[in-house]
């Protein structure tokens, strides 16, 4: 059984797809030579990404489109931070752009790690309690890693350690300034007891004053699907540094169970650096600052990007069991 998409991914794999004259011509620029076989990884919602087998081994082809900064760089840049801190990453081999009937494709190739996508044992039915709590301690330790590095301001990082915004105050301005896009996205649950924007602006006015001073490097895309594991319980990858944010820690604990609740998973709040941040200053508050902000922006991308009442739906709900 294979990793279970959620609506905008389905919709990303349908209407992404790099023709392969131009997957064999990045291979043999970035490789020197030919490739044996291309294999799409469904996964993702903002890459495209291929297992590529060459004659001297297998390897990961990753692609990016319709970006307006080099977001590989970033990922080169984050994965360099956190390796140093003992975190482990794939090697990049070789990153560049390539021209495609006028349009700019980012390219990446890494070597492909040992081991399973954690999504992929859960499904299975592959990781019961004992394995759980192997696992715990040693994800602790890397996101406590992860979290070490401190960023100038908040947000996308869509430059070497700097965050999109100076301050929070002016991250969370920004949601203000799309009262009225996001209060039309809230409109059609308000049936459900959905509040109206200015409801949840209120909330948000009210526990930002909980936030920790100093942002943190965020993996911000930190779900069963983006960790490694061998068959000795040994976490040999965080794959897919992508969405890299500058902000509070937690965000990073929020984005674990958003869309899969598994019984035995990764416990991160049993682990010594999860009961670091579950004892910290205004931690309850700040975990629903976070799911508020992270539910708004699925909710705008699923009403306005990748059209999906479902998770539209998702997002609502999740802010209205909040608020209530």
């Amino acid at each position: 059984m294979g990793h279970i998409m959620n609506n905008q991914q389905q919709q990303f794999l349908r209407a992404h797809a790099t023709n392969i004259k131009t997957l064999n011509e990045i291979v043999q620029k970035a490789m020197g030579t030919n490739t044996e076989q291309i294999t799409r990884i469904n996964k993702g919602q903002s890459n495209e990404v291929y297992f590529i087998d060459l004659k001297n081994g297998s390897f990961v082809l990753r692609i990016a489109k319709g970006v307006d900064y080099d977001i590989f760089a970033i990922e080169r840049w984050a994965m360099q931070e956190v390796s140093r801190r003992g975190v482990p990453v794939a090697a990049i081999l070789s990153q560049d752009t390539v021209i495609d009937r006028d349009e700019v494709i980012h390219y990446q190739i890494q070597e492909k790690l040992i081991g399973e996508p954690m999504d992929d044992l859960l499904v299975q039915g592959k990781i019961g309690r004992e394995r759980s709590e192997r696992l715990t301690e040693q994800a602790g330790e890397l996101l406590a890693a992860i979290h070490s590095m401190p960023i100038s301001g908040w947000g996308r990082i869509a430059k070497s350690d700097h965050g999109t915004y100076e301050s929070f105050e002016k991250w969370i301005l920004a949601l203000q300034e799309d009262s009225e896009r996001l209060d039309k996205a809230l409109a059609p649950f308000n049936t459900l007891g959905v509040p109206r924007f200015e409801e949840v602006w209120q909330e948000l006015h009210h526990l930002k004053s909980f936030i920790v001073a100093e942002p943190v490097l965020l993996h911000y895309d930190l779900t069963p699907d983006h960790i490694l594991i061998d068959s000795d319980d040994r976490i040999t990858g965080i794959i897919d540094w992508g969405a890299v944010h500058g902000g509070d820690p937690v965000r990073d604990l929020v984005r674990w169970n958003y869309w899969d609740n598994y019984e035995f998973s990764i416990d991160w709040l049993a682990s010594t650096y999860g009961q670091i941040l579950a004892t910290s200053e205004g931690f309850e508050e700040r975990m629903k600052l976070a799911r508020i902000i992270d539910a708004l922006v699925l909710l705008d991308s699923s009403t306005y990007k990748f059209l999906s009442v479902a998770d539209a739906q998702h997002a609502a709900l999740v802010i209205r069991d909040i608020i209530k």
